[in-house]
């Protein structure tokens, strides 16, 4: 059986005038910022800001277009992770793994969890003041989806197909994380097509990525099975606390690595998104079904919708 993991909010204490706010009730109320009225993110922005997840760098101004650190970054992905990040630290240690972290720096025991857990994986300097870039957001991100999910889905992603104009910018070590991090809907694109992978990450967009971030549901696997005549193709209850979801696809014999499955929520709904992955020019007319079981620990769900490589193909309700 496999377990997957994701975080559900933030929280814990950053520096003033940095992206993030401590946890605490006194900010639960969401700050009203000046500079966002017109601003793509407004909507993520204001969401994690009423949450108590970032503030802004002062009471009034969020600076969405501000470029974010890799300080700030590393301390936003361990607070967004809670405790399934299962690695302790203390600050004192971060001179063990970095020549230029002192363990006055506020984002150093954040950082030194991240480093045992493979997710930060930089070697001798950190560079922790200087800024983030849009693939290194990328290559952190699906390093901490491979910590919590225990998958790696290298396998079945190809960089021949990379969804980004300027996929010839993107570092050659990069270019599994930016395909695998689009395919899982964490990051998206410029409005011209490209990345702009060596751009530095803003505020605004690291206000987006962890909003997507914390909108995965982590569900446990519970089997699967093919039949030509498969009964109650689609099924959602709760029982002990779960609710368990049945939901059957449809999947061709030949040519398919496997599936990326993605589940999202959205008030009282759930999306299960089943990303098929072709790596091959193969191709078969025959098929079969194939049934899988899962469950979640998520409270209040009335409504399921299955999306098969970006279509809607069943809505059911949680009996």
């Amino acid at each position: 059986m496999k377990k997957k993991w994701l975080p559900i909010a933030l929280g814990s204490f950053i520096t003033a005038g940095s992206l993030f706010t401590p946890f605490s009730s006194a900010f639960a109320a969401s700050p009203s910022f000046d500079d966002i009225g017109d601003h793509w993110a407004e909507s993520q922005i204001r969401s994690l800001a009423s949450q108590g997840v970032i503030n802004g760098i002062d009471s009034n101004t969020f600076a969405p277009d501000k470029p974010l650190t890799k300080g700030e970054f590393a301390a936003m992905l361990a607070k967004a992770m809670k405790s399934d990040l299962k690695t302790s630290a203390s600050p004192g240690e971060a001179r063990k793994y970095f020549s230029d972290v002192d363990s006055s720096d506020y984002y150093a025991s954040d950082l030194v969890r991240l480093k045992k857990a493979n997710i930060i994986d930089d070697h001798g300097a950190f560079h922790g003041e200087g800024k983030i870039s849009r693939q290194e957001m990328a290559h952190y991100l699906v390093n901490g989806y491979n910590y919590l999910y225990r998958d790696d889905l290298s396998s079945l992603v190809s960089t021949n197909h990379i969804p980004f104009k300027d996929a010839g910018q993107i570092s050659s070590g990069y270019k599994d994380d930016v395909v695998i991090a689009d395919k899982i809907n964490l990051i998206g694109g410029k409005n011209d097509g490209s990345f702009a992978p060596r751009a530095s990450l803003t505020r605004g967009e690291a206000a987006a990525v962890i909003y997507r971030f914390i909108q995965l549901v982590p569900y446990e696997d519970i089997g699967l099975r093919a039949s030509t005549d498969l009964p109650d193709k689609f099924a959602a209850y709760y029982k002990e606390g779960k609710l368990y979801i049945t939901f059957t696809y449809d999947l061709k014999s030949a040519g398919y690595n496997g599936q990326i499955i993605v589940i999202t929520r959205s008030g009282k709904q759930l999306k299960i998104n089943v990303d098929q992955v072709k790596l091959d020019n193969s191709s078969s007319s025959s098929g079969f079904e194939q049934m899988r079981t899962i469950a979640v620990k998520e409270s209040g769900v009335s409504q399921v919708l299955l999306v098969m490589n970006g279509k809607e193909t069943a809505r059911f309700n949680v009996k």
